[in-house]
């Protein structure tokens, strides 16, 4: 199959990577022009769990990425999603299929800008729940892909016609990925938002001064656990109106990497013992896993009337903290009723 990867950052080279080693077509967009000059030049040094030498194609140019591709993967930040939607939007070409890894709501996004070009041009959106590599791209030509994740989800946007399926030779060269029944558990099942917004705020004045600690095994305690879980039952809760069904955060982290933690206490350092901690609030844990994860939640919340406090007061707290209004920057869904929700995931009707 024929791959354009839109976003040139750790997830999308290591994409490319695995892609072009497994011999299929792809070109990687990124906006950097130096970064896609290097690329087209040297190709990509891929190591880890996957290992080889690629040459492929990145360029500047959505035009010249998106022609003749059967599978857009959209790998950029959340943040990212609206302006990359908007500048691939003149360039789609009829049948195409575009995937968010992951989606922090990138399908319903996808939905509000396309609008009936998607229909029109029979174009197929889906998103995953997660990305399915650990990866990291050092910028001089190397991509390591640390660990893979298993039980990722994968679902597609419904439309009028139903919910169209994935490629066959898709689900075979992403053998990583699970089919779910739609783009609600895809989206609820995104286990960052709520790890790494509570521990991060838990840990703001390390943060905001700039000292260096260990995520995880520095930044956890029972207290930022017990936490995590409130925020946990939340977003299950939530999930529940569209009788979407997903698993404590625990089970999930222990279903992605093969582990039978019995506490989230023990799991979150023992899963990821290195790694630091973000040092300025400037940093995708506030900037992408609140307005692109959080907010959603807390969206439909109040159009469904349920109090959820652990989730509201971590938006609220960083909002202050930030001086940014991040409910105003995440995702909208201010003027979408919860029939049109439920239309988008093929869902069942939503519980008053």
């Amino acid at each position: 199959m024929t791959y354009a990867v839109i976003g040139g950052g750790n997830t999308g080279q290591a994409i490319a990577g695995y892609l072009a080693l497994n011999d299929e077509k792809v070109s990687l967009y990124t906006r950097d022009e130096n970064r896609a000059a290097r690329i087209s030049r040297e190709g990509l040094d891929v190591t880890g769990i996957y290992s080889g030498y690629v040459q492929l194609k990145a360029s500047t140019s959505m035009e010249q990425v998106l022609s003749g591709a059967e599978i857009i993967i959209v790998s950029t930040t959340a943040d990212g999603h609206k302006p990359v939607i908007k500048e691939m939007q003149p360039y789609l070409e009829p049948n195409q299929t575009i995937v968010f890894i992951p989606g922090y709501w990138g399908a319903i996004e996808c939905k509000q800008i396309l609008g009936s070009d998607i229909e029109t041009k029979n174009i197929t959106i889906a998103e995953t729940s997660a990305q399915p590599f650990i990866s990291n791209a050092d910028d001089a030509g190397g991509v390591v892909i640390r660990r893979i994740k298993s039980n990722v989800l994968v679902s597609t946007l419904s439309t009028s016609n139903g919910q169209p399926a994935l490629p066959l030779r898709f689900w075979e060269r992403f053998p990583h990925l699970i089919p779910s029944k739609n783009i609600f558990e895809t989206s609820f099942n995104n286990t960052n938002v709520v790890v790494h917004v509570p521990i991060s705020v838990f840990n703001a004045s390390r943060i905001d001064d700039s000292k260096a600690f260990r995520f995880y095994p520095d930044g956890v305690s029972p207290l930022t656990v017990r936490y995590i879980e409130k925020v946990d039952e939340e977003r299950r809760k939530i999930a529940d109106l569209f009788h979407v069904e997903t698993q404590d955060i625990l089970s999930i982290l222990n279903n992605f990497y093969g582990t039978d933690y019995s506490d989230l206490y023990k799991a979150l350092p023992g899963l990821f013992p290195e790694g630091n901690g973000p040092t300025t609030l400037n940093h995708r844990y506030f900037t992408e896993d609140i307005p692109f994860g959080l907010v959603a939640i807390s969206e439909i919340a109040k159009k469904a009337g349920i109090d959820i406090p652990y989730t509201d007061s971590l938006i609220d707290i960083t909002c202050l903290l930030s001086a940014v209004d991040y409910r105003k920057e995440g995702v909208n869904l201010e003027n979408i009723t919860f029939e049109e929700l439920s239309s988008y995931g093929a869902a069942e009707k939503l519980i008053n």
